[in-house]
């Protein structure tokens, strides 16, 4: 065995060094996350980072893009094949459960210190609002306006509930989730979005 693939057997992928980020966002917050701590978690050197990411700032850039292509990207294109509005947000309702919230809930903290993950946060955030906006569309036939109203009641009801409950128990927050939607899909199906 040559060093080069003894080094490529100890050295874990620059996927694993995401995972390691999203549990230490997940746990202790966006505070702590840096190249020692990191380091620290996977018990490897400052070097082992470095032979992944040129710099902080570029492993940010993939964490970032890695937090929006699985807590977004990658649930859209799973319930984009099904045809029934309802039946979709369904599923949307499901796989967004079975993320970590408490990631989401670190991510928007450090939105708050960091333009550039702000910038990110806000994509992300119209993306799913207007994914839900395009159900309540389809599910009610609202006006593109009346469906964003809607979309966006139902997100930041979502996101609310986790900013004010962040330890809450899933079956508390699934049932809540559940009153809220069929609330805003009967509201939306009675009175076509007008006031």
């Amino acid at each position: 065995m040559t060093s080069s693939q003894a080094m490529s057997k100890t050295i874990p992928s620059g996927q694993s060094w995401l995972n390691a980020a999203m549990e230490i966002l997940s746990k202790e917050g966006f505070q702590t996350l840096n190249i020692p701590r990191l380091c620290q978690k996977l018990q490897l050197t400052k070097g082992s980072f470095y032979h992944h990411f040129k710099n902080f700032a570029a492993f940010k850039q993939e964490l970032l893009a890695f937090w929006e292509k699985d807590f977004t990207k990658d649930i859209f294109e799973e319930i984009n094949s099904v045809e029934d509005p309802e039946a979709k947000y369904e599923m949307l309702f499901n796989l967004a459960f079975e993320k970590d919230l408490a990631v989401d809930l670190a991510i928007r903290s450090w939105a708050q210190a960091d333009n550039q993950v702000r910038d990110v946060v806000s994509k992300v955030d119209e993306m799913r609002i207007n994914i839900l906006a395009d159900m309540y569309q389809k599910a009610s036939d609202l006006s593109e306006d009346a469906a964003r109203n809607y979309a966006v009641i139902d997100y930041t009801g979502y996101i609310g509930f986790y900013s004010l409950f962040p330890d809450a128990p899933d079956s508390w927050a699934r049932d809540l989730a559940s009153i809220q939607t069929r609330s805003l899909l009967a509201d939306s199906k009675m009175t076509g979005g007008k006031i």
